[in-house]
C-alpha cells in the first residue's frame, strides 16, 4: 500500500460518513486511541506527525462549533430585537 492507495481509501470512506461533525469528533477520538495504542511501535517523529493531523482535525472541529455557536447567538439576539 502506498500513499495514493491510502488517499483513495480516504476518499471512498468519506463518501459514507454522513454528517461531518459527529464523524469528526469520532475521528479525533479514534486517532488519539490509535496513537496511544501504537506509540511503542512508532518513532517520535511519526507520533508528532500523527498528532499534527489530530490537531488539524481538532482545530477544524472547534472552528465549526464556534461558528455554529456564533450563528445561534446572532439568531437569538435578532429574534429578541423584533
Amino acid at each position: 500500500m502506498d500513499q495514493r492507495d491510502v488517499l483513495l481509501r480516504f476518499r471512498e470512506v468519506s463518501l459514507t460518513l454522513g454528517r461531518i461533525e459527529p464523524s469528526q469528533s469520532d475521528a479525533i477520538l479514534r486517532l488519539g486511541q490509535i496513537i496511544a495504542n501504537a506509540s511503542s511501535r512508532l518513532t517520535e517523529a511519526e507520533i508528532d506527525e500523527l498528532v499534527r493531523v489530530g490537531a488539524v482535525l481538532y482545530q477544524e472541529a472547534l472552528s465549526q462549533r464556534e461558528a455554529r455557536a456564533d450563528l445561534e447567538t446572532t439568531m437569538r439576539e435578532s429574534s429578541i430585537k423584533k
